[in-house]
């Protein structure tokens, strides 16, 4: 029962900074510059390489004792950790820092329907978008970002897990006397 609790402790801890991260992503994702949307995606590819460091960690501490349904479950619950201050944070942004956000992302969405005749073939009316759009609330964005977060997060920690049990682990250091 104590490995469970340690397992909860490091991915409760690594998922306070792993949220960090992706509200990072988000708020630089929701900029215009090209160079903050660079960064983004840095953020992005660094996100499989901090789960796999957590994870390896919790493996090399428990010098391998750890089984792969523990590791596994680290990282699905620090995606969890991660989404939920991830659904706090863009709730945030969305109701209070920056109420034009959606209307603005909406009036984007449909000049991009405007402007695209393939859609105008297709049947996809802009003003029928729109109009569907228009009841989205913030808090209907931030819950529905948490189900991709822990989605993809279990998949990339299958795999991940898979990774890191598969290193060996190095001898325990004996004390100097």
């Amino acid at each position: 029962m104590k490995r469970y609790k340690e397992i909860m402790r490091r991915a409760a801890e690594g998922g306070v900074t792993l949220g960090v991260i992706f509200v990072c992503i988000f708020l630089l994702e929701a900029s215009i510059s090209p160079l903050m949307r660079l960064m983004a995606l840095g953020l992005m590819i660094y996100v499989p390489i901090f789960v796999y460091r957590k994870i390896r960690n919790t493996h090399f501490a428990s010098f391998g004792a750890t089984p792969f349904s523990g590791l596994w479950l680290e990282g699905i619950m620090l995606f969890l950790h991660g989404g939920i201050i991830l659904s706090i944070g863009v709730f945030i942004f969305i109701e209070w820092l920056v109420p034009d956000f959606l209307p603005a992302m909406i009036a984007q969405f449909t000049a991009y329907l405007d402007s695209n005749p393939q859609f105008m073939n297709a049947g996809i009316d802009a003003e029928q978008a729109t109009t569907a759009f228009r009841g989205l609330r913030s808090i209907d964005v931030a819950i529905t970002l948490l189900w991709p977060v822990l989605l993809s997060g279990s998949i990339a920690s299958l795999v991940i897990a898979a990774i890191a049990k598969s290193k060996p682990v190095p001898p325990p250091s004996l004390p100097n006397f």
